[in-house]
């Protein structure tokens, strides 16, 4: 199963909305309703949210492509000199289970470091399944955070810390 992790250019930008809007139903459904689903996926996907992304200082884009066919992406930014926060790591559900969410974290895990990052940090909402995954791989939960995103929705996660 030949995979590729490589560095997103912003043409690609249109391909991690895609991908966003085919995995976030399957990871989500089941945690939020539809109205907050689109809600969310047109806050953090839209063409200018992806574009505003790309453009921050210290904020990259991965894709993951799976027999040349992008099957996942990750969403990092180099906060400083001693942090790194996923900001975003997804599969398509039909890629899940087969060893390429740990190649993908072990990619931003050996990324950071390499960047000089001393932890790496993420939120994950606390009912969604992930949770497991990300302690499995060595995060920690360090605290619960509410965060109102507008129109009357939650973010309701945990934010956890992995030691680089």
């Amino acid at each position: 199963m030949p995979i590729k992790i490589r560095k997103a250019e912003q043409k690609e930008l249109p391909v991690i909305r895609q991908l966003a809007l085919d995995i976030w139903p399957a990871t989500y459904s089941s945690i939020l309703s539809q109205d907050q689903l689109d809600y969310m996926l047109e806050l953090f996907y839209s063409d200018p949210a992806l574009e505003k992304d790309f453009n921050k200082a210290g904020y990259s884009f991965f894709l993951l492509e799976l027999e040349g066919t992008d099957a996942g992406f990750a969403g990092l930014e180099l906060k400083d000199n001693q942090t790194a926060h996923l900001h975003k790591i997804y599969l398509s559900p039909n890629c899940q289970g087969k060893g390429l969410g740990k190649k993908l974290i072990q990619f931003i895990i050996d990324f950071s470091k390499n960047a000089g990052a001393q932890s790496l940090t993420l939120h994950v909402n606390r009912h969604n399944k992930a949770l497991r995954f990300y302690q499995a791989v060595g995060f920690e939960i360090i605290k619960e955070l509410d965060t109102e995103i507008g129109n009357g929705y939650w973010m309701n996660d945990y934010v956890m810390k992995k030691v680089l």
